[in-house]
């Protein structure tokens, strides 16, 4: 992880540049993008769901440039079918799993002399289902689940000015989990199990973006990772009644690297 996030930094740096104007800060606008990526949740040593997801992704910008400084709000969907695989309970495929998540945030333009970046920060919502009824390979019973995450965004956005007229941009960003919430529907399996509402708010994220970007379009790549550690104990239910078993949701990773075009209108 921390070589990609070293090779993603020096692309920023690029020498084909042209010194940056007032005219150079963000801009008002929006845009509207299409993503394709692959997806791998996984719980280590336990379990994994792996799979394509395509997405549509919504911006748009209020900038008030006198100030040097904009609003932002974000919207992203993101779906498709992945391969479920564990240790104990067999594998299965194409469940549907997406994601909708919405962003607000504010930030600070700043210039320099063959660049300009922006700083930002704001409020995150991440809301993910999968559904994972049927039998496994194994003869288990899958089930239903939700998770929601409210978090913090914090990033930077670097752009260089190429001597064609377009630009690179490139944003980091670090997401510090403030909420999240994990809910098993225990009773898609038909076994008498209550479902069981979990709360996880010890994790982070990060998203990396590298763009080429000229007036009509945009292009590039992109990584999300999320990092969410063990969520609270409780008692497992069954048939009404506690059954002597105590049940959290396990530490947990996500990984979405893909590619994404983007249009303003």
């Amino acid at each position: 992880m921390n070589r990609l996030i070293s090779r993603f930094l020096a692309l920023l740096l690029l020498p084909l540049c042209v010194p940056s104007q007032a005219s150079d800060l963000t801009q008002s606008g929006n845009e509207f993008g299409v993503s394709l990526g692959s997806y791998r949740y996984e719980e280590p040593g336990l379990m994994s769901l792996q799979g394509v997801k395509g997405g549509f992704d919504l911006r748009t910008t209020k900038a008030y440039p006198n100030r040097r400084t904009f609003l932002r709000g974000e919207l992203r969907y993101a779906g498709g079918t992945v391969d479920y695989t564990s240790n104990g309970t067999g594998s299965s495929s194409g469940e549907p799993d997406w994601y909708i998540e919405g962003r607000a945030m504010i930030g600070n333009d700043w210039l320099l002399t063959n660049a300009a970046f922006s700083t930002y920060v704001g409020l995150g919502y991440r809301f993910l289902m999968n559904d994972g009824r049927g039998i496994t390979s194994t003869g288990a019973a899958g089930y239903r689940r939700t998770s929601t995450y409210i978090y913090l965004p914090v990033g930077i956005s670097y752009r260089t000015w190429l001597k064609s007229g377009n630009k690179i941009v490139g944003t980091f960003e670090y997401d510090n989990l403030l909420s999240g919430n994990q809910f098993t529907k225990l009773s898609d399996t038909g076994l008498g199990y209550s479902d069981l509402d979990s709360k996880q708010n010890d994790g982070y994220g990060m998203k990396l973006r590298l763009s080429y970007v000229t007036p009509r379009w945009s292009v590039g790549p992109y990584l999300h990772y999320w990092n969410i550690a063990d969520s609270e104990i409780k008692s497992r239910y069954r048939y009404g009644v506690p059954d002597g078993y105590v049940v959290w949701e396990p530490h947990n990773r996500t990984m979405e690297i893909g590619l994404d075009l983007s249009r303003p209108f």
